[in-house]
């Protein structure tokens, strides 16, 4: 039994390797992987200054204004670039990261 576990389990994990890894992107979606990336990073950013600042009490606001300037310049592109998608999962995509872009400056205040 152990060992059928085991096999269902590497036969999963490859299928998902399969998928992540050699399924070609098109040329839109990579541009909003790289978007979406770019924007996790801002995000963090954002989040580790917030961190740093209320555990040490030291002045981290360029840290702060520098991810929001960050946000703000990755939802302008993301803006610019819609028009140009025609895809449908990559149009799905651009409004997935839109509405997380959304939350996250609900979330920070930021409207």
């Amino acid at each position: 039994m152990k060992g059928l576990i085991a096999i269902l389990i590497l036969v999963a994990a490859g299928y998902f390797a399969y998928t992540y890894l050699y399924v070609p992107m098109t040329d839109e979606e990579k541009i909003i992987n790289d978007l979406e990336k770019r924007f996790d990073e801002a995000s963090r950013s954002l989040l580790g200054a917030e961190r740093m600042a209320g555990s040490t009490g030291l002045d981290s606001t360029a840290d702060a204004d520098q991810a929001i300037r960050r946000v703000r310049r990755i939802e302008n592109e993301l803006k610019n670039l819609k028009p140009t998608f025609q895809d449908e999962s990559s149009l799905g995509k651009v409004a997935e990261l839109e509405k997380k872009i959304l939350n996250f400056k609900q979330q920070v205040g930021i409207l």
